[in-house]
């Protein structure tokens, strides 16, 4: 814990206190979602109840840096301890071999430093590596936001040894206009599938995610096996949906009577956002009913009439070539660039885990490139 003092009288109603909190409980709930909602850069993903759902739902060590003034908070980094990503069978048993954590956002894999205040005393609090780092055991640290308003951090950032990094986007769509005007900006080709969705009998129901929650996870289940993607526990949605469950919602498309396809989306009012998080067509020949269509279609207009300013089609990998980037492309939706930085804490195993890292990734293009 360190103490900073704003004032040289260093009385307690002038004092900054930077601390580690182990666990969401150590700070109260409503002064952290109260310094969310006052602080620009704050999202639902800063909120308390999402970070309570991921304690109680993931094997991850909460490691939140908390700075207060007079008892109250004033800046704010959510972080958890994870295990060391790494891609192959070596990799894995290296990690094994080697105790070693990295410290990061929690999931969906963003949310950077919110603050109210004067940011060259509350940054350095939140970013102390005394708290953020556990001795030679924290690989490196990592700060992730989509918030435009933190390119301010970059220079700051960079002095203490982060490096920024763009290895993932956000595609969204700007709904501060009506429907119409949203659907002339997309590319012909999402135009006219979009019509024949809509051409058929099809029905879109809007519930909260608590109904049919067990249907609604076996079919995203299926989805993420489908394209290779990491499954979130199950605990993790039951957590959400019993501590925050006017946030998530549930829409549902059928055909001729059929279900064809769900998809989970996230309220995030904070920021104004509406996000599509969890996709959950369970069989591929649904595909031939455009459920994708209908569903992005009736999230877009529903986000249009409830007032969300953007619409995120979730985080993607910025390339041109890949499908999934070219698929929510033509959906009109400009790529907001993610802001990554890292910093290394064990400067000779960092550079050869990063080293062999970019190595991995570069091979994943070219392999891309070539299908």
């Amino acid at each position: 814990m360190g103490l900073l003092s704003e004032t040289d009288t260093g009385t307690s109603t002038n004092a900054f206190e930077s601390t580690v909190l182990p666990s969401i409980h150590e700070v109260n709930e409503g002064q952290l979602n109260n310094l969310v909602c006052q602080s620009a850069g704050g999202t639902l993903f800063h909120r308390h109840e999402w970070l309570a759902a991921v304690e109680e739902s993931f094997d991850h060590e909460p490691r939140h840096t908390l700075m207060t003034k007079g008892g109250n908070p004033v800046g704010f980094l959510p972080n958890f301890v994870t295990d060391v990503p790494l891609p192959t069978d070596i990799g894995t048993k290296l990690a094994a071999a080697l105790p070693l954590e990295v410290v990061e956002p929690p999931p969906p894999g963003y949310g950077g430093p919110i603050l109210t205040g004067d940011p060259s005393v509350i940054l350095d609090g939140l970013f102390d590596s005394a708290l953020l780092t556990n001795g030679t055991s924290t690989l490196f640290h990592r700060v992730h936001t989509f918030d435009m308003d933190a390119v301010g951090y970059g220079r700051y950032l960079e002095s203490l040894g982060y490096s920024l990094r763009l290895t993932r986007c956000l595609p969204v769509l700007d709904l501060r206009d009506d429907w119409e005007t949203v659907l002339e900006g997309m590319d012909a080709t999402r135009r006219r599938e979009i019509r024949r969705a809509t051409e058929q009998d099809y029905e879109v129901e809007i519930h909260p995610l608590g109904e049919d929650l067990d249907g609604t996870y076996e079919r995203y289940v299926s989805n993420m096996e489908r394209v290779g993607g990491t499954v979130l526990p199950k605990a993790f949605l039951e957590a959400l949906t019993d501590r925050i469950p006017s946030r998530v919602r549930l829409f549902k498309a059928t055909v001729d009577g059929e279900e064809v396809g769900r998809y989970v989306f996230l309220l995030d009012d904070e920021s104004g956002v509406l996000h599509h998080w969890l996709s959950a067509i369970g069989d591929s020949s649904n595909f031939e009913y455009y459920p994708s269509e209908l569903l992005h279609r009736r999230g877009i207009r529903w986000g249009i009439e409830r007032g969300y300013e953007r619409y995120s089609f979730g985080p993607t990998n910025p390339h041109f070539s890949d499908s999934v980037f070219k698929f929510k492309s033509k959906y009109g939706a400009s790529p907001l660039p993610s802001l990554r930085w890292e910093r290394g804490t064990l400067p000779l195993v960092w550079h050869t885990y990063d080293a062999g890292r970019s190595w991995y990734r570069r091979s994943q293009v070219d392999t891309a490139d070539s299908e």
